[in-house]
């Protein structure tokens, strides 16, 4: 996204949109004190060589008006985003245009540039299987409201509408770039030729996007004749996986990542993943020049629970998620707690990911924590961990505040309950997530059926256990049994505490919005 403030202009930048190629050209306009976000490494070496600002001020600013900012703005930020980091008088004076595009047309766009074709995953079921990409860009530039921005530039009628700006030399500088050019191919990838193939996802489409194709007066594209005989299946219209379930093996993903709370297993996981696939299988990367780079730092944990998706987050993920060449495995837990969900999502590598939900008898995971004291010096919870202090969290650890590092750690291992909750609510239905536990994958038949949700269907090894306890098994089985009878003691669904902290419009990626209701998500003793 771009601030011109030589123009008076906001750009909110909405996807398949020929967005990078504009933000190029108007970054051509802007001065010093503009704020302009970073994009690809090869995208900004082409505006490097046009000779034109790249990013500047988008972790902090100077305001016309002389006000110091430490606002964090980046790719595809949300208007509602911007209207809350900008000052009020900026909002209100400045123009908000995007760019706007005819929902058949996208959703083709998208469906290639995932490069699904490559992946045999029929046109239809991408559409069911992700449907949310359909409002997508509705979520970023609302049609209504507040935040909706003041033009729609219509990418059907670019050079019309970009001309009308009346911003001189804009539209030849915007046409002679291609960022991020088509992967679609020549022929047969029209609109009318693919939804003449699936005519159930065009009615899905013009279910999900009624709005949009009112308002710009999008049209069903009309089929071509002759067309090849309708291909007519459920998966668009229900939603579900094109996988099946069972003893059917699910997708075969390209990068596998880990959500879970440490002390369940990883190190394990990371062994049988890479044993069993022969693929590169990373734990927790540990070389020299990783912490930072590839394992997030102490900062970038604060920062996320703090912050959300900050400036520093989002360079974090985009050098990370930048370097990966599949097939990868990763089970570093402290992604999960950083922005790992989100940032899939956003780098448009979610429909090739597989997120292991991976848990372990709760009471033997808090007292791994509380023998290892684990919550005693509080740098360890801001590397590897969460803090009950962080602003941004789902479960209210007040109740337990009187049990100390204890009640320290049972919050935590609550609150991991619930993040998994959260993130299947939101992003189900553009992840695949596949659930195990410690004590059924590392069993013949729980390891067998782990490699079958994620596509394979071989004989399962299964390596020996790591990171074993050695403390007193007697001692360990008695803080156990204690840690057991707190937990019967306390009232708590992980599933409600999400949905609760969800529908009161708080999300993990953004800075806490204040509690208004003293009882939500806290965990009640009996």
């Amino acid at each position: 996204m771009i601030i011109c403030h030589p123009l008076k202009l906001i750009f909110i930048k909405t996807k398949k949109v020929g967005g990078t190629s504009f933000e190029i050209a108007l970054s051509s306009y802007c001065d010093d004190g503009s704020i302009i976000t970073p994009i690809s490494p090869k995208d900004e070496e082409s505006r490097r060589e046009l000779g034109y600002p790249g990013p500047q001020n988008h972790q902090t600013q100077t305001w016309p008006d002389g006000h110091e900012g430490t606002q964090a703005f980046f790719n595809h930020m949300t208007a509602g985003q911007i209207r809350a980091a900008v000052p009020q008088d900026i909002w209100e004076s400045y123009t908000k245009i995007t760019i706007w595009r005819d929902p058949y047309d996208a959703i083709i766009s998208r469906y290639y540039w995932e490069r699904m074709d490559k992946r045999d995953i029929p046109f239809d079921q991408f559409v069911g299987y992700f449907r949310s990409v359909l409002s997508e860009n509705r979520r970023i530039a609302p049609l209504t409201g507040p935040n909706s921005p003041d033009i729609f530039l219509r990418y059907e009628h670019l050079e019309e509408d970009v001309n009308a700006l009346g911003i001189d030399g804009l539209w030849a500088r915007f046409s002679s770039l291609s960022a991020k050019g088509e992967l679609r191919p020549k022929r047969g990838a029209d609109p009318a030729t693919v939804f003449a193939q699936h005519p159930d996802t065009a009615d899905l489409i013009e279910q999900e996007a009624a709005d949009e194709i009112a308002r710009f007066g999008y049209a069903r594209p009309v089929a071509t004749p002759d067309p090849v005989p309708p291909n007519r299946t459920s998966a668009a219209i229900s939603g579900h996986p094109p996988s099946g379930s069972g003893a059917v093996p699910g997708p075969r993903p390209d990068f596998i990542f880990t959500l879970s709370a440490g002390r369940t297993g990883t190190a394990w996981l990371a062994r049988f993943l890479g044993e069993n696939l022969n693929i590169p299988s990373v734990h927790e990367p540990f070389g020299l020049d990783d912490y930072g780079s590839r394992l997030p730092s102490i900062g970038h944990m604060r920062r996320f629970n703090t912050y959300g998706m900050n400036g520093p987050i989002c360079d974090f993920w985009e050098g990370k998620l930048g370097e990966l060449q599949a097939p990868y495995a990763e089970s570093n837990h402290t992604l999960g707690k950083c922005g790992l969900i989100e940032s899939l999502v956003e780098h448009g590598l979610a429909p090739r990911s597989t997120i292991v939900v991976l848990r372990r008898d709760l009471a033997k995971q808090i007292a791994s924590y509380i023998n290892r004291n684990d919550f005693f010096n509080i740098t360890v919870p801001w590397q590897w961990y969460l803090h009950p202090t962080y602003p941004n969290k789902i479960v209210d650890p007040t109740p337990l505040k009187h049990l100390g590092d204890v009640g320290t750690a049972i919050w935590y291992a609550l609150e991991m309950e619930a993040r998994y909750a959260y993130y299947k609510a939101l992003y189900g239905d553009q992840l695949h997530f596949v659930e195990t536990t410690l004590e059924e994958a590392t069993t013949p038949n729980g390891a067998a059926k782990l490699l079958r949700a994620l596509g394979h269907t071989r004989h399962a090894k299964l390596p020996p256990k790591t990171n074993a306890s050695s403390q007193n098994n007697h001692i360990t089985d008695t803080l156990i049994a204690e840690v057991e009878t707190l937990l019967s003691r306390i009232n708590f669904n992980a599933e409600e505490a999400a949905m609760s902290f969800i529908q009161r419009g708080n999300r993990l990626d953004v800075p806490a919005l204040p509690r208004q209701d003293a009882t939500v998500g806290k965990v009640a003793a009996e």
